[in-house]
């Protein structure tokens, strides 16, 4: 049997053979690199849309945060304390009279 050779000429005249065989690694080779590629990219996009939807909402629970900070500051302010006493419990200061609605 015969195998199949390619010759190929260099630069400087030199010949080269490339034997059936090597092409077919070669391709073989380049189809799995750019396969390989191809997946790492996928997964690529996939992560860095993961990461900006977790950017947006890390935004969106510090913006609650502040949010929650600034009621809890004006929920331990005397005045505010002093109005849900007499809103929610009917509590009044001494010497005042509770006036309610009649139902």
């Amino acid at each position: 049997m015969k195998r199949a050779h390619q010759k190929i000429k260099t630069k400087n005249g030199q010949r080269v053979r490339l034997r059936s065989g090597s092409a077919l690694v070669l391709c073989f080779t380049i189809a799995v690199i750019g396969s390989s590629a191809w997946q790492i990219w996928k997964l690529r996009s996939q992560v860095e849309g993961q990461l900006a939807s977790l950017n947006q909402e890390k935004v969106t629970l510090l913006q609650q945060e502040k949010l929650l900070h600034e009621e809890i500051t004006q929920l331990n302010t005397p005045s505010y304390i002093e109005k849900l006493a007499r809103e929610q419990l009917g509590l009044v200061k001494h010497g005042e009279i509770l006036i309610s609605p009649k139902n």
